[in-house]
């Protein structure tokens, strides 16, 4: 295995210990800053060995002697150039060799201290309310948004990944939570201040579009198909309660059949005629319901009593629950279908938001003061927050982390001043050599 001078210090091949401790070393920044590493440092060794063997040969001849001499500065100012701009450029990561050497490892050694300063340049040059209404007076953020909503593939983009996080979101509710909660909102909602009035108004509505005689011509349907089918009941309530003389002369059948024909005459006569008089007597009586309902504080605590007790018994909250089971493995399974009717619902609003906005101005106009504020708002309250957001997570890193991701983006760069470095230290020495020469 060969062994050659790196940023990490002398060890084995640069690239086989970048494999070892990054498997993600297919990251293209990675694989470029770990070209031009190798490259950097094997210009260094080749000028560490040009210096050595400028030292030990000794050319033929006399006429070689002065442009040995020439090779022999070259080398020397090129290995101090490297080797110096080597020194640098690992101080900034890590200690060089690993000796604990005063000012270096810099990013690790002030980590706090450039975390606080990335969160304050962030504070100072990104969020300032001043500088964000500078930015933003003359942009028309609602067009730019409506035309990215109507396009169909941002909205389908941005409506599947709504849909996505809906599982989630359901995994992360506890169920008797939500149960309890459902429980709950029921039994606040079922005060009688609130739900009969609301309840007294859909009546008095009903009444008037004389919606309820639908439900009157149903309760006589089934009165009528109740007669019918208890008619030998009935007959039998009459005899028991006549007397020995009528059962002797069976007037007591003939009263029951009189009276439940009369009955069903009535009920046919009700069904079949619109105005009939107890179709009139229903309507206000549903009248005086429905104001009763919004007047009488007396009915009004009485139904919410009621409806507050149906929503505390068990059978209720067993419902609930099997309800909240049924409409999350609905949701699951709306959610995982491609052709998922949320999806194409989201996506369909989102398109229609963005058309609307694009037909008009005034609206969009309108938006945009109203953006412009918020976003302006937004800075001057949650600037310093977002700052400390930063600071803190760059503080929480791993110094490993850091000088990775700082590695990772600017070490290319810092590898190429290591080969100017080791070049012009070389050119920097024949100038000098030359100088001394002529002097």
């Amino acid at each position: 295995m060969a062994y050659e001078i790196s940023d990490h210090g002398l060890g084995r091949d640069t690239m086989t210990k970048a494999k070892a401790k990054k498997p993600e070393a297919e990251d293209l920044g990675w694989v470029r800053l770990i070209r031009m590493r190798r490259l950097a440092n094997g210009l260094l060794v080749l000028i560490m060995a040009l210096f050595v063997f400028s030292h030990i040969w000794e050319p033929p001849g006399q006429e070689w002697d002065m442009h040995w001499r020439f090779v022999r500065a070259f080398a020397e100012a090129a290995m101090v150039g490297g080797l110096a701009d080597w020194f640098a450029v690992t101080a900034i990561f890590r200690r060089p060799l690993g000796l604990p050497i005063p000012h270096t490892a810099v990013i690790p050694n002030n980590q706090d201290r450039i975390a606080d300063a990335v969160g304050r340049f962030i504070a100072d040059n990104f969020l300032k309310g001043e500088l964000v209404a500078e930015r933003v007076k003359d942009k028309d953020l609602s067009e730019t948004l409506a035309k990215w909503l109507a396009d169909p593939a941002q909205s389908g983009a941005l409506a599947g990944g709504l849909v996505q996080a809906v599982p989630a979101l359901l995994d992360a509710l506890d169920d008797e939570t939500v149960a309890t909660f459902l429980r709950q909102q029921a039994a606040d909602a079922a005060e009688g201040a609130h739900v009969a009035p609301a309840f007294g108004s859909v009546l008095e509505a009903l009444a008037e579009q004389g919606r309820h005689q639908h439900i009157l011509d149903a309760l006589l349907k089934q009165g009528y198909h109740l007669m019918e089918a208890n008619k030998d009941l009935i007959r039998d309530k009459v005899r028991d309660r006549s007397g020995w003389l009528m059962r002797f002369v069976s007037a007591d059948r003939k009263v029951a059949d009189t009276v439940i024909n009369a009955v069903n005459d009535l009920l046919y006569d009700v069904a079949s005629d619109p105005r009939h008089p107890l179709r009139a007597q229903l309507n206000d009586m549903v009248i005086k319901f429905a104001d009763d309902l919004r007047d009488d504080p007396v009915l009004q605590a009485r139904i919410g009593g009621w409806i507050k007790e149906a929503a505390a018994h068990p059978t209720v909250g067993q419902a609930v629950e099997a309800g909240w089971s049924e409409f999350k493995a609905a949701l699951r399974r709306d959610c995982a279908s491609p052709d998922g009717r949320l999806k194409a619902w989201l996506e369909g609003a989102l398109i229609n938001v963005g058309e609307g906005l694009l037909r008009e101005p005034g609206v969009r106009t309108a938006l945009n003061a109203r953006l412009r504020s918020l976003l302006v708002e937004l800075a001057d309250r949650h600037g310093e927050d977002v700052a400390k957001l930063v600071s803190e997570t760059i503080r929480r890193w791993d110094s490993a982390t850091i000088v990775e991701k700082l590695e990772s983006n600017v070490g290319r760069d810092l590898q190429y001043i290591r080969l100017n470095g080791t070049v012009i230290g070389g050119l920097v020495g024949l100038v000098l050599h030359a100088g001394a020469e002529i002097l």
